[in-house]
């Protein structure tokens, strides 16, 4: 995944979905785990995009593993961002070489 800013926008939304999901089936419960969830992951993509901006690429590639590292329980959901093209688009899997 490239290091600018929408990589980090592309990975958080994904974590919110998630959450959004997790949210949902745990209601009524789960508030507090969404909060803190949520904020981490709020934090860690505004990090990055700091990052990206200061063109400290060492700290912004550390800052998307981690934000990456909140998206692996969902790893064989179809909208995990590692299944998209450097583009944010679901590679076509009728096109010989992409991936499903």
């Amino acid at each position: 995944m490239s290091l600018d800013p929408q990589t980090g926008v592309i990975v958080y939304q994904f974590v919110v979905d998630r959450l959004d999901d997790r949210r949902r089936e745990q209601y009524p419960d789960g508030r507090d785990e969404y909060e803190t969830d949520w904020g981490a992951a709020h934090d860690l993509e505004k990090t990055f995009a700091e990052a990206v901006h200061a063109d400290d690429s060492g700290a912004a590639e550390h800052l998307l593993q981690k934000l990456k590292a909140m998206a692996a329980p969902w790893q064989n959901h179809p909208h995990h961002p590692d299944n998209h093209t450097d583009d944010g688009r679901q590679p076509d899997d009728t096109v010989p070489g992409s991936q499903p």
